[in-house]
Protein backbone atom coordinates (compact mmCIF):
# COMPACT_ATOMS: atom_id res chain seq x y z
CA UNK A 1 0.00 0.00 0.00
CA UNK A 2 3.12 2.49 0.57
CA UNK A 3 5.96 3.10 -0.71
CA UNK A 4 9.30 1.62 0.98
CA UNK A 5 10.62 5.61 1.75
CA UNK A 6 7.54 6.10 3.90
CA UNK A 7 7.27 2.58 5.25
CA UNK A 8 10.69 3.41 6.81
CA UNK A 9 10.26 6.58 7.77
CA UNK A 10 7.02 5.50 9.67
CA UNK A 11 9.14 2.88 11.43
CA UNK A 12 11.97 5.63 12.08
CA UNK A 13 10.29 7.96 13.27
CA UNK A 14 8.10 5.55 15.94
CA UNK A 15 11.29 3.87 16.88
CA UNK A 16 12.45 7.90 17.60
CA UNK A 17 9.48 8.43 19.71
CA UNK A 18 9.40 5.36 22.43
CA UNK A 19 11.73 7.20 24.90
CA UNK A 20 9.42 9.56 25.37
CA UNK A 21 6.07 7.51 25.49
CA UNK A 22 7.39 4.83 28.29
CA UNK A 23 4.83 2.72 29.16
CA UNK A 24 2.56 4.34 26.50
CA UNK A 25 4.89 3.37 23.86
CA UNK A 26 5.66 -0.05 24.90
CA UNK A 27 2.10 -1.04 24.95
CA UNK A 28 1.44 0.63 21.54
CA UNK A 29 5.06 -1.76 20.00
CA UNK A 30 3.28 -4.70 21.47
CA UNK A 31 -0.43 -3.72 19.49
CA UNK A 32 1.27 -2.56 16.46
CA UNK A 33 2.68 -6.40 15.77
CA UNK A 34 -0.71 -7.85 14.92
CA UNK A 35 -1.89 -5.11 13.24
CA UNK A 36 -2.45 -5.57 9.62
CA UNK A 37 0.43 -4.07 6.37
CA UNK A 38 -1.15 -0.42 5.74
CA UNK A 39 -2.77 -0.01 9.16
CA UNK A 40 0.49 -0.60 11.37
CA UNK A 41 2.48 2.00 9.10
CA UNK A 42 -0.07 4.43 9.46
CA UNK A 43 -0.11 4.31 12.83
CA UNK A 44 3.45 4.17 13.43
CA UNK A 45 3.58 7.93 11.83
CA UNK A 46 0.25 8.72 13.99
CA UNK A 47 2.67 8.16 16.80
CA UNK A 48 5.82 9.00 15.57
CA UNK A 49 4.74 12.87 14.88
CA UNK A 50 1.87 12.91 16.94
CA UNK A 51 1.68 15.79 19.94
CA UNK A 52 2.66 13.69 22.96
CA UNK A 53 -0.49 14.94 24.60
CA UNK A 54 -2.73 12.93 22.32
CA UNK A 55 -0.36 9.64 23.05
CA UNK A 56 -1.13 9.86 26.84
CA UNK A 57 -4.60 11.28 26.42
CA UNK A 58 -6.64 9.18 23.77
CA UNK A 59 -6.52 5.16 23.29
CA UNK A 60 -4.92 3.18 21.22
CA UNK A 61 -8.22 1.87 19.43
CA UNK A 62 -9.56 5.92 18.63
CA UNK A 63 -6.39 5.83 16.50
CA UNK A 64 -6.59 2.27 15.31
CA UNK A 65 -10.10 3.31 13.97
CA UNK A 66 -8.31 6.41 12.36
CA UNK A 67 -5.99 4.50 10.46
CA UNK A 68 -8.04 1.28 9.54
CA UNK A 69 -10.50 4.39 8.02
CA UNK A 70 -7.57 5.97 5.85
CA UNK A 71 -6.19 2.66 4.81
CA UNK A 72 -9.66 2.03 2.89
CA UNK A 73 -10.26 4.46 1.65
CA UNK A 74 -6.98 4.41 -0.02
CA UNK A 75 -7.57 0.61 -1.16
CA UNK A 76 -11.67 1.31 -2.41
CA UNK A 77 -11.91 5.00 -3.41
CA UNK A 78 -10.51 5.55 -6.48
CA UNK A 79 -10.01 9.41 -5.76
CA UNK A 80 -8.22 8.74 -2.92
CA UNK A 81 -5.82 5.68 -4.78
CA UNK A 82 -5.03 8.71 -7.31
CA UNK A 83 -3.69 10.92 -4.56
CA UNK A 84 0.39 11.37 -4.50
CA UNK A 85 1.30 9.40 -1.04
CA UNK A 86 2.37 12.48 0.56
CA UNK A 87 -0.97 14.33 0.07
CA UNK A 88 -2.98 11.43 0.82
CA UNK A 89 -1.01 10.63 4.59
CA UNK A 90 -0.78 14.95 5.27
CA UNK A 91 -4.05 15.55 4.19
CA UNK A 92 -6.46 12.43 4.39
CA UNK A 93 -5.41 9.56 6.43
CA UNK A 94 -3.79 12.70 9.38
CA UNK A 95 -6.22 12.33 12.36
CA UNK A 96 -5.72 15.91 13.59
CA UNK A 97 -7.25 19.45 11.94
CA UNK A 98 -6.70 21.89 14.81
CA UNK A 99 -6.63 21.37 18.56
CA UNK A 100 -10.28 19.81 18.83
CA UNK A 101 -11.08 16.92 21.02
CA UNK A 102 -10.50 13.50 18.79
CA UNK A 103 -13.49 11.75 18.59
CA UNK A 104 -14.45 8.91 16.70
CA UNK A 105 -16.29 10.95 13.33
CA UNK A 106 -14.83 9.74 10.30
CA UNK A 107 -17.23 6.35 9.06
CA UNK A 108 -19.88 9.00 10.65
CA UNK A 109 -19.45 11.63 7.98
CA UNK A 110 -18.89 9.41 5.36
CA UNK A 111 -21.98 7.90 5.67
CA UNK A 112 -23.86 10.97 5.66
CA UNK A 113 -21.71 12.65 2.43
CA UNK A 114 -20.92 9.54 0.34
CA UNK A 115 -24.42 9.57 -1.44
CA UNK A 116 -23.91 13.16 -2.24
CA UNK A 117 -20.99 12.49 -4.43
CA UNK A 118 -21.29 9.81 -6.37
CA UNK A 119 -20.89 10.02 -10.33
CA UNK A 120 -19.15 13.31 -9.48
CA UNK A 121 -15.93 14.74 -10.70
CA UNK A 122 -13.62 15.86 -8.17
CA UNK A 123 -14.18 19.62 -8.35
CA UNK A 124 -18.17 19.09 -8.11
CA UNK A 125 -17.60 16.08 -5.47
CA UNK A 126 -15.66 18.92 -3.07
CA UNK A 127 -18.67 21.67 -3.30
CA UNK A 128 -21.16 18.99 -3.16
CA UNK A 129 -19.74 18.55 0.54
CA UNK A 130 -18.97 21.83 0.89
CA UNK A 131 -22.82 22.91 0.84
CA UNK A 132 -23.87 19.90 2.96
CA UNK A 133 -21.38 21.04 5.67
CA UNK A 134 -22.75 24.66 5.07
CA UNK A 135 -26.27 23.47 5.29
CA UNK A 136 -25.39 21.51 8.67
CA UNK A 137 -23.95 24.35 11.15
CA UNK A 138 -24.04 28.56 10.68
CA UNK A 139 -21.16 30.55 12.34
CA UNK A 140 -21.09 31.33 16.07
CA UNK A 141 -18.63 33.08 18.30
CA UNK A 142 -16.76 31.09 20.81
CA UNK A 143 -13.30 31.40 22.65
CA UNK A 144 -13.70 28.10 24.30
CA UNK A 145 -11.18 25.32 23.07
CA UNK A 146 -12.35 24.46 19.23
CA UNK A 147 -15.18 22.43 19.14
CA UNK A 148 -14.33 18.63 17.39
CA UNK A 149 -16.41 17.96 14.25
CA UNK A 150 -19.32 15.98 15.69
CA UNK A 151 -19.81 19.05 18.01
CA UNK A 152 -20.29 21.66 15.46
CA UNK A 153 -22.77 18.91 13.39
CA UNK A 154 -24.60 18.54 16.47
CA UNK A 155 -24.99 21.98 17.78
CA UNK A 156 -25.40 23.69 14.16
CA UNK A 157 -22.79 26.18 14.90
CA UNK A 158 -19.19 27.07 14.82
CA UNK A 159 -16.42 29.62 14.73
CA UNK A 160 -14.64 29.93 11.72
CA UNK A 161 -11.80 27.99 13.28
CA UNK A 162 -13.96 24.94 14.27
CA UNK A 163 -16.73 25.43 11.08
CA UNK A 164 -13.25 24.71 9.07
CA UNK A 165 -11.89 21.71 11.13
CA UNK A 166 -15.91 20.24 10.36
CA UNK A 167 -15.30 20.96 6.61
CA UNK A 168 -11.88 18.92 6.66
CA UNK A 169 -12.99 16.41 8.42
CA UNK A 170 -16.24 15.65 6.25
CA UNK A 171 -14.01 15.79 3.05
CA UNK A 172 -11.45 13.80 4.50
CA UNK A 173 -13.81 10.89 5.47
CA UNK A 174 -14.88 10.40 1.62
CA UNK A 175 -10.56 10.62 0.88
CA UNK A 176 -10.54 14.07 -0.46
CA UNK A 177 -7.10 15.57 0.92
CA UNK A 178 -8.49 19.21 2.66
CA UNK A 179 -6.79 21.23 4.67
CA UNK A 180 -7.12 24.21 6.95
CA UNK A 181 -5.51 27.71 6.45
CA UNK A 182 -4.80 30.27 8.93
CA UNK A 183 -4.39 33.68 7.99
CA UNK A 184 -1.16 35.59 9.79
CA UNK A 185 -2.70 38.03 12.77
CA UNK A 186 -4.51 40.60 11.46
CA UNK A 187 -2.52 44.37 11.58
CA UNK A 188 -5.55 46.23 11.84
CA UNK A 189 -7.68 43.95 14.66
CA UNK A 190 -7.22 41.50 17.10
CA UNK A 191 -8.02 38.66 15.33
CA UNK A 192 -7.47 36.54 12.45
CA UNK A 193 -9.50 33.56 10.09
CA UNK A 194 -9.10 30.26 9.08
CA UNK A 195 -10.85 28.73 6.01
CA UNK A 196 -10.65 25.43 3.91
CA UNK A 197 -8.27 24.23 0.25
CA UNK A 198 -9.26 20.87 -1.04
CA UNK A 199 -7.29 19.11 -4.01
CA UNK A 200 -9.28 18.51 -7.13
CA UNK A 201 -6.54 16.77 -8.07
CA UNK A 202 -4.44 18.60 -10.25
CA UNK A 203 -4.06 21.56 -7.70
CA UNK A 204 -5.18 23.05 -4.27
CA UNK A 205 -8.71 25.28 -3.81
CA UNK A 206 -9.64 27.62 -1.81
CA UNK A 207 -13.23 27.17 -0.10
Amino acid sequence: MFSDHFTHYAQTAFTDRLPLLGKTGAAVAKRLSACPDGIRELLQFYYGFMPLSDAFTYDFDLFYRYADHAASLRKEEARCSALPEEIFLHDVAWYRINSEKIVDCRSFFQEQVSPLIQGLDETQAVLAVNYWCAAQASYGASDERTQSPLSVYRSGSGRCGEESTFLVTALRSVGIAARQVYVSWWSHCDDNHAWVEAFDGAAWRYL
